[in-house]
């Protein structure tokens, strides 16, 4: 199973800044997502995580075979 990171970022954000910091420290691989500057147009952001502030990251399962992924996920909830 592969994990992804992502992390949902806004430009210039001083805490995103730091957790960009800290996973390059960890020397974590991750994809960043710009967000809106309004929060009102963060609706994706909300939908994923229930916030609308950043920085958010999320660990993303995927893989070829990603219903097996899902499926052994939940079985270890």
């Amino acid at each position: 199973m592969e994990k992804r990171l992502v992390l949902f970022r806004l430009e210039g954000c001083p805490y995103c800044k730091k957790a960009e910091k800290a996973l390059d420290s960890k020397g974590l691989k991750y994809k960043k997502i710009e967000v809106p500057s309004s929060k009102a147009e963060r609706t994706l952001l909300k939908q994923l995580s229930g916030q609308d502030s950043v920085p958010v990251l999320l660990d993303v399962i995927g893989s070829k075979s990603q219903d097996d992924d899902i499926l052994e996920w939940l079985e270890n909830q």
